[in-house]
């Protein structure tokens, strides 16, 4: 039944064949998934010499047969079990079991307009598109945050923003399945949240005269090494304002000592500077600090927020909280520590949807980031197998 529906699509074309595979999961909030569609159809409309075949899988409903809407328009059920990449991988295997013949694929999700506009408005051209065959290339908008970052052995500092690139389909066929990471996230992340992550949560002990602050904590002994310290809005007034939520920097920190120690130089990782004359203001600072398997370690931090910050917000607003972030990853995770840290800082704090890492929201962190790693390990298995990632061009959409 299938077969007589999309056998051989376009088997008489001459010209090259571009199949779309657009995952959607049928949101209710404008723009709409047909509103989207529609936008990615009229950027492909200008592809002369082209044939096009769209096949848009919906992976909120999973059991819809196989259905053509137009004459190169076909729909069918998805598979969400791992969200767009099983439903990119859905779409492939039905283009492949009924033999359509295409040389490119686009693939691409009812979120490529997000966090802006798209590549494709500009740069969805023949002579694009021709590179891609041709060059061996996976054209798309490339992403880095400029570290380096390694997981499973593969380096993943660079990568492809899987939610709209170009690739030919003897890569696909390659690779074998978008799916990269389902079982082995076990050996990244523990089955279950650790409640020692959460070393303090407290207000913050503020002077509301000067914006001086102190903190103290009792590290426990055998920790592991890397301490997080976050200033936020306290729980009830986020709730009631959720303006507060991204206060952006509001404080700087003067002094650190470890068991009346100072830390300085190597111990201070992120939101600080080496150059006392210069500080800088964050809203949270990542410590390393000597490991002690057998006696606790007393942490004392001297800073003040910043002048501005004091003005804005009243001192119940702010609260203290500090992590011991690496107990959210197996003791040998494959992914190296820098990394490990900018999944937990992209989270919690530069994402757009952001959020805190408890025993409620483990499931969402853990998923997440599955979905940051299985786009990563995709440029670097392509790039494995011959088809290196290219930028589309050189015009900034967001």
């Amino acid at each position: 039944m299938l077969r007589s529906l999309l056998h051989k699509i376009n088997p008489f074309s001459k010209g090259p064949h571009l199949a779309v595979v657009f995952v959607e999961y049928k949101r209710k909030q404008e723009p709409t998934a047909d509103q989207i569609f529609a936008i990615a159809q009229q950027y492909l409309a200008h592809l002369k010499g082209w044939e096009i075949t769209y096949l848009r899988v919906d992976n909120r409903n999973e059991q819809m047969p196989l259905t053509k809407s137009a004459s190169n328009i076909f729909v069918v059920g998805g598979d969400n079990s791992s969200h767009e990449f099983s439903g990119w991988q859905r779409g492939i295997n039905i283009l492949n079991l009924l033999n359509c013949q295409y040389d490119l694929a686009l693939i691409i999700n009812d979120a490529f307009l997000k966090p802006g506009p798209s590549f494709l408005q500009d740069y969805a051209t023949p002579e694009l598109l021709q590179k891609s065959l041709s060059e061996k290339k996976i054209i798309g908008r490339i992403d880095s945050a400029f570290q380096g970052y390694t997981l499973f052995g593969y380096d993943v500092s660079r990568w492809i923003c899987t939610n709209c690139f170009f690739v030919p389909k003897t890569a696909l066929d390659a690779l074998g399945n978008m799916v990269l990471i389902e079982d082995n996230i076990g050996e990244i992340f523990p089955s279950s949240y650790n409640p020692h992550h959460l070393i303090k949560d407290e207000p913050l002990a503020l002077d509301a005269g000067t914006g001086d602050f102190q903190i103290e904590c009792s590290i426990p002994p055998g920790h592991h090494n890397e301490i997080r310290i976050k200033l936020r809005p306290s729980q009830s007034e986020q709730e009631s304002n959720k303006a507060h939520d991204n206060l952006g920097p509001i404080a700087i920190i003067k002094e650190i000592s470890l068991n009346n120690q100072p830390l300085e130089g190597k111990h201070l990782i992120r939101g600080f500077t080496r150059d006392r004359e210069t500080l800088r203001a964050e809203q949270s600072f990542l410590l390393e600090l000597p490991k002690d398997e057998i006696l606790p370690s007393h942490l004392h931090i001297k800073g003040c927020l910043l002048p501005e910050t004091h003005k804005k917000l009243l001192l119940k607003e702010i609260s203290v909280r500090i992590y011991n972030d690496a107990l959210l990853y197996q003791d040998k995770a494959p992914l190296n520590r820098v990394y490990q840290r900018w999944i937990i800082e992209w989270l919690t704090e530069k994402w757009h949807s952001r959020f805190e890492i408890s025993q409620d929201t483990w499931q969402l962190f853990t998923t997440k980031a599955a979905a940051i790693f299985n786009e990563a390990l995709l440029t670097a298995k392509f790039k494995e197998l011959g088809y290196p990632p290219e930028s589309y061009g050189s015009k900034g959409y967001y």
